[in-house]
């Protein structure tokens, strides 16, 4: 116990000479599943994420921002090299780097979002659904400050050998907002040319509705040429948001997705939220009609 006190002490000491911001945030989610089949029921936790982060002023005026997410979940679970023991927490993927901004832009460097996934249209399901060109995680990302209002830049790049498994190459990837319109066009490649990703997106909204669109394609050099097209529409109404959204994924010109999700979720206020989403897979064999009733606790 006193070792305790003493590296707590030690650390405000610390914190103070820095001038650090520090905050603690996450997120806590549990979730039934039901996909309509006998004795298929489950119930389980998702997302559950602890963050940490912290900010401070360079001499020079700049900022500079650090941070990192702990994920506790079996998908994300990691056995020991003895094969003995299986640890489920885990550093989040894409949730930790280090970040420099100010008046040139920002340039991040760890394991940053790229530009294929700064822009997430028609992902709008609290559970199922997803577009399926997200890219990849980058090593350094910078973000130009253009002073074009409305115009968002990002260029990314990915070393080889990178600790967090994300192949070398780039992506690029640019957005502009005028009014209720946003569009968007994002390129994600790798050296090996394996996998090369591009997408478009358009979003709308207005008086609390929200329309978009999204397609990509990807030039795999084993699996041919996949594709996805991506619809969603949202309408909130207070503290009730609905949401539709239809994902299509194709390989050479044959269907290998098309999942379709209703949800609506609601507020309650405090970082609380309370959803269910209904999803059909019309590409199945036979019908999967699942249904998650979930509760989300953000803080």
């Amino acid at each position: 116990m006193k070792k305790i006190i003493a590296i707590a002490v030690a650390g405000a000491f610390v914190a103070q000479a820095n001038a650090a911001d520090v905050t603690i945030g996450g997120n806590i989610e549990y979730v039934y599943i039901d996909d309509g089949q006998a004795n298929t029921e489950d119930f389980k936790t998702d997302d559950n994420v602890v963050s940490i982060a912290a900010s401070s002023e360079l001499n020079n005026g700049m900022t500079v921002t650090a941070g990192f997410a702990i994920e506790a979940s079996t998908d994300n679970a990691v056995t020991t090299a003895d094969s003995s023991t299986t640890v489920n927490n885990v550093v989040n993927d894409g949730g930790h780097n280090i970040t420099i901004a100010g008046s040139f832009g920002s340039l991040a460097v760890g394991d940053v979002t790229g530009a294929m996934d700064t822009w997430e249209y028609t992902d709008v399901a609290p559970y199922f659904g997803g577009f399926g060109a997200d890219g990849d995680d980058n090593s350094v990302v910078f973000k130009p400050a253009l002073g074009i209002e409305g115009l968002n830049v990002v260029v990314g790049m990915t070393f080889e050998g990178s600790a967090d498994g994300n192949p070398e190459g780039n992506s690029y990837g640019v957005g502009y907002t005028m009014g209720g319109i946003q569009v968007y066009y994002g390129k994600d490649d790798t050296k090996d040319a394996s996998a090369a990703q591009n997408a478009y997106g358009i979003k709308y909204s207005q008086a609390g509705m929200t329309v978009a669109y999204e397609t990509a394609e990807e030039k795999d050099a084993s699996s041919g040429t996949l594709t996805w097209d991506g619809i969603a529409a949202t309408y909130a109404m207070d503290d009730l948001t609905l949401a539709y959204e239809n994902q299509v994924g194709s390989d050479d010109g044959v269907d290998d997705t098309d999942l379709t999700v209703v949800s609506a979720s609601y507020d309650l206020g405090g970082g609380l939220n309370v959803y269910i989403a209904k999803a059909d897979d019309d590409t199945a064999s036979t019908t999967v009609d699942k249904t998650a009733v979930g509760i989300n606790y953000k803080f």
